[in-house]
C-alpha cells in the first residue's frame, strides 16, 4: 500500500511542479505539458483504484470509480462545460483520501496480528 500511496504523490505532484515552472519561467508550453499530464494524473489514480479492488473490498473504492464513470458519461453528455471542472480534482483528493484509510487499516490489521 505504501507504493501505491508514492506513486500517487508523485503523479499529484507532476502537474503542480509542472504549472509552478511555467508561472516562474513564463512559458506558455510548460503550461500545455501540465494540463497534459493531469489527464496521465487520472488515469494513473484509476488503475491504482482497479488494482486496490481484489484485495480492499471497500465501499469507497466502488463509490471512487462510479463517480469516475459517471465523470466520463457526463463529459460525453455535456461536452466541455465549465460544471464538469471541479470534479477531476475532487475525485483526485477522494482517491488519496481512500489510499491513506486503506493503508490505515491494513497498519492496524498488522498491529492486531
Amino acid at each position: 500500500m505504501k507504493i501505491r500511496s508514492i506513486i500517487n504523490y508523485i503523479a499529484l505532484a507532476i502537474p503542480f511542479l509542472l504549472g509552478l515552472a511555467g508561472l516562474v519561467l513564463k512559458d506558455d508550453d510548460i503550461y500545455i505539458y501540465a494540463l497534459l499530464s493531469t489527464a496521465v494524473t487520472g488515469a494513473i489514480q484509476v488503475i491504482i483504484a482497479l488494482t486496490m479492488l481484489p484485495r480492499h473490498n471497500s465501499n469507497l473504492l466502488y463509490t471512487y470509480l462510479s463517480i469516475t464513470a459517471l465523470f466520463f458519461a457526463l463529459w460525453y453528455i455535456l461536452g466541455e462545460e465549465y460544471g464538469l471542472i471541479a470534479m477531476p480534482p475532487a475525485l483526485a483528493i477522494f482517491l488519496t483520501y481512500i489510499i491513506y484509510v486503506e493503508g490505515k487499516k491494513e497498519v492496524r490489521a498488522k498491529e492486531t496480528i
